[in-house]
Formats: C-alpha cells, structure tokens, sequence
C-alpha cells in the first residue's frame, strides 16, 4: 500500500522522468489528472485500475474532496497507486494538499518530481526563463486568480514591478485580464510577451507579442487552452533561439494501434518527425505454455520480434542461455526481430530481404532442405504459409505457439473511436489489430473509414481488405521507418 504522486512532465512523454516511467508500470492503480498524455497512461500494466479525475476550466470536474476519497478508498485495499499530475505535483498541482491528506489518514506516500510546464513551455519555444542581462529571476504566477478582484494572493502592484520574468499558467481565459492589470499597475505596455499552446507537443504554436497587444494578438491566431504566458525581455529571444518546428510530418494527427510494449518507440519515431501522435494498442499478447528442446533441431525462425524474449525465457526457466543455440542456423525475419535476437546474444545467419513470409521462403530457393528439423516459434493465429512451404520441400517443421495476440482487456469503443476521430491517419500493423478495430467501432465503423488507413505491408493490407477498411497505401518497407518515408510529404 503506498501512493506515488507523480509528476508526469510538462506533455511530451519524453520529457518523464526515469523514475517516474520506473514506477507506474509497478503499480495497481492509476489516478490521473487531465492532459496526462495518453503513453504515459499506457506504461501502467493491463490489469491496473484507471481512474481519470481531470479539471478543465468551464467543464464538470471531479472536486478535490473526492479524490481524496478516491485516493484513501484504494490504498485502504492495500493497492499500490500512480497519481498522475501535469508537469510537477507541487507547481499548481495540489500535491501538497493531498499529500498532507495521506500522512493525516495514515498512507504511506512519495512525491516524485516532474518537469514542470512553467519551465519547458518557455524553452519549446525558444525562451529562457532567466538570461543574463535580461532576467535573473523568475516568478511562476497562477492565472486562475481574476486580476479584477481585489482580495486574493496576489499583488499586481508588485508583479508589475518585476524586471525578471512573469510566468503565468493556466491563463488561457485571462490574458486580457492580466495585460490589463499589469499596465494599470505601470508595467510598459510594450513589454515582451510570449504565449505558447500545448507546449512541448508537436501540435505546440506560439506567438511572441507585446503586453499591450497580447490579448488582441492570442484571438487572431486562435491561441486557446492549454497555454502558458510569458511576461518579460526574454521573451523576445524566442525569435532568434525558437527552432522551427516545421518537420515532414508537420500538422499531420496519427494513432497508433500496436500493442502497448512497441508503441513508445513507434510513436517517437512518428514525433521525431513532427507529427501528433495518439497511442490506442488493439491488440495484446498472451504468453501460451510451451515446452522446447533446442537440441533437436538443424535450424530456428523467428517470424516475430514478439516471440524472441518468450523463447528465451524457457531456456533460461530449463537453466539455458544462447549457448544452447551453438551450431544452430538462426533466421529471422527483418530489422526488429533481428535486434531483439542480438539483446540476447544472437546474431542471425540470414534475414529476410522482404520482411514476410514469403521472403523468408525465398531464402531457400535452389537449396536442399528435406530433412531438416526446423523450429518455429510463432504466435498461434499466424499465417500457416511459411510453415506449409517449408513441408512441401521436405523439412520436417515443428511450429511452437509462444504467444497469442487478443483483445486489450481494457478496451473500450468510447475511447478508441473518440482518438480516432482527432487524428487524420490510423495506422495498423497487424492484421489481428484490423480485425480488433472493426469490432470496437460496430455501426460507426464510417469513423474508420473516414480517415487515411495506412498498413505496414501487404499482409496487414490484405486483413484490413476483407475486414471492411481497406488502406490506402502501405510501406514498401514493412517497418515504422518505411511507414514514416511513405507518409513523409503525403498530404492527407
């Protein structure tokens, strides 16, 4: 029993921290606040229990007496608890208040850092929030406080005498509030002004402005929730330091479907190259019980990075290592499972040029393999071909079932059709994903056609065909990287 106030970072999921990304996959439980990006949440296990308990300005909110409640009801179970808050807990996150809440009931808890949005909202768009000759100090100010009334924490007179820097969070409904207050007070109207929206994500915009015409300057560029002020000289240095964000994938919106465990790299890659990225796996893998004797055979396949570490992991429960393997000829079928086949030790006698079956066979054009005993560790609802071409030349196959792949058991059609109508591209990397997606959407599958369907090859194409929601195109290099080269200057 212990709950764990996290700060999970200022949006990008990147920008989490070790120990944050260390603990919420140990945990029973998560609570989250909104904006918790949609990776982060994911890292818990399949199992845990996920509780969303966001605020937004002018929407229905959960009260802070109730997730009190919440957080004691839970630990009182003896669960183990990740509570998920934007940037860092104690910087207008109420983590001191529920902290104080848990040590007055008797939970044991820890408060782990995050990176707060004061300081990387600046930074993402090219600001420093101190800066020698410009501001060597900064204030972080709440804009929940309406400037126009009299009695609150704040002393405008004071604040407008800053010569550092103003940082004012969650002021996306104030803007002409607080410009008014601080030229009332004698701040100089043409003070350096920088509003940033969705900081750190690749859907971030910002404009740099003067106090005076911030508010004026917000409304023509649509700058809306969730946004950061930045009040002060330096913020004038984001038109030399910002670095364009205009990347290949720019403005383009895509969800990612791959099981949970691939999907964080899948989507770096994606934002790497400037694209929004939303993370829904639709599909899980199931470890099945097998039974292996390596000694037997001439030769190992490994058609799936996903069956590597399950292989291993009996030779390791059977006292094994990659020594077992000594002698024996190793396949695999591209990029992925071979890097996975080298974590344990294994290099890899040949890989296929086309990463499928089909380019697996055509390694064995012209050579003799009748006779051979052949090992191949696969996933029960994959495609029999290659292992019916093997036999029909002779080789004696034996196919071992490592995993199976199903339905995340947290799935939910509300949530995957609600993703996919915010982005402008879906991409599937499996045919079982296909399938899955068909199911959760039922009668409003025209969400799913509605939007670009990319496939990674010409397998995974054929399945969304026959499902109903044929892809437009997919990759002449069945990888994220050949997804990524094919979407690269597609306009959707």
């Amino acid at each position: 029993m212990k709950v764990y106030l996290i700060g999970a970072g200022p949006g990008d999921p990147g920008l989490l921290t070790m120990k944050a990304a260390g603990i919420i996959p140990e945990c029973d439980a998560v609570v989250y606040d909104d904006l918790i990006p949609n990776e982060v949440i994911l890292m818990a296990k399949t199992s845990a229990e996920k509780y969303y308990v966001g605020k937004r300005a002018g929407k229905d909110y959960t009260k802070q007496p109730q997730i009190n409640s919440l957080l004691l009801e839970l630990a009182k179970r003896g669960l183990t608890i990740a509570r998920l808050k934007g940037g860092d807990p104690c910087v207008f996150g109420r983590g001191g208040e529920e902290a104080l809440f848990l040590k007055e009931n008797g939970i044991p808890f820890e408060i782990i850092p995050g990176i707060s949005s004061a300081i990387a909202g600046p930074i993402s768009a090219g600001i420093p929030p101190t800066h020698r000759g410009l501001a060597a100090s900064l204030k972080i100010v709440t804009a929940h406080e309406d400037p126009s009334k009299e009695s609150g924490f704040l002393d405008w007179g004071l604040l407008a005498k800053e010569t550092g820097t103003l940082v004012f969070l969650m002021g996306a409904g104030r803007i002409n509030k607080i410009s008014e207050a601080l030229t009332r007070e004698g701040m100089d109207a043409s003070t350096p002004c920088a509003i940033i929206q969705d900081a750190t994500l690749p859907s971030q915009k910002h404009l740099v402005s003067t106090l005076a015409d911030m508010g004026a300057e917000a409304e023509k560029n649509g700058i809306g929730s969730p946004c950061i002020i930045v009040v002060g000289r330096v913020a004038a240095l984001s038109r030399e330091l910002f670095g364009s964000h205009n990347k290949p994938l720019s403005g383009r919106s895509i969800l990612i479907t791959r099981p949970a465990h691939l999907s964080y790299k899948t989507a770096e890659a994606f934002a790497a190259q400037g694209a929004r990225v939303h993370i829904y796996p639709l599909i899980e893998l199931k470890e099945l019980p097998f039974r292996v004797d390596v000694s037997v055979y001439d030769m190992i396949i490994f058609t799936s990075q996903n069956a590597v570490p399950l292989f291993f992991r009996s030779l390791t429960e059977k006292g094994q290592d990659c020594r077992a393997l000594a002698g024996k000829e190793i396949i695999c079928i591209g990029p992925k499972t071979r890097d996975v086949l080298s974590t344990f030790g294994i290099r890899a006698d040949k890989m296929a040029e086309e990463f499928r079956s089909e380019g697996i066979v055509s390694l064995f054009e012209g050579r003799d393999i009748k006779g051979m005993k052949i090992c191949l560790p696969r996933a029960k609802d994959a495609r029999p071909f290659l292992a019916d071409e093997l036999r029909s030349r002779g080789a004696m196959v034996d196919e071992i079932f490592v995993y199976e792949t199903a339905m995340p058991e947290n799935a939910d059609s509300r949530t995957f059709l609600s993703l996919a109508e915010e982005c402008d591209t879906i991409v599937f990397t499996s045919p079982s994903g296909a399938r899955n997606a068909v199911l959760l959407a039922g009668d409003k599958i025209d969400i799913i056609r509605g939007k670009r369907l990319v496939a990674i090859g010409p397998v995974t194409a054929n399945a969304m065909e026959k499902s109903g929601i044929p892809a437009s195109q997919y990759a002449k290099e069945y990888t994220d990287e050949g997804i990524i080269e094919l979407m690269k200057g597609d306009v959707p």
